[in-house]
């Protein structure tokens, strides 16, 4: 009953932090959106060595299969937080993307209406 309340406590914060990150990703600067996926992609690369790094090392331990149990547990919680980003990033995409096309369907609404009406 305990677990429950605190899980949904982390639900709803990370709700709201998501929330509050995408907001002020609208409001903020535009950002470049390549250079967000060359960094994530950086990072992911440097937790895919990270992981090899200690796969290797778990490997002349005793204890195998605990190190390497705590080693993928680490590499997933890096790369979920990493996917995360990425579905924000799409999600910013996405939503420019339709402002964009919203536009032009304006624009090719009411250019033909005032040139009609200048008739």
């Amino acid at each position: 009953m305990k677990f429950a309340r605190i899980l949904n406590r982390q639900r709803l914060l990370a709700g709201l932090c998501l929330a509050a990150w995408s907001a002020l990703a609208q409001t903020a600067l535009p950002m470049d959106i390549g250079a967000e996926r060359e960094r994530i992609a950086s990072e992911r690369a440097q937790h895919e060595a990270r992981y090899l790094d200690a796969e290797a090392a778990c490997y002349r331990r005793f204890a195998v299969s605990d190190c390497l149990r705590d080693a993928r547990r680490l590499r997933r919680a890096a790369l979920d937080e990493l996917r995360r980003q990425e579905v924000v990033l799409n999600d910013l995409e996405r939503k420019d993307r339709a402002a964009q096309a919203l536009q032009r369907i304006q624009s090719n609404v009411i250019a033909p209406a005032t040139a009609t009406s200048t008739r």
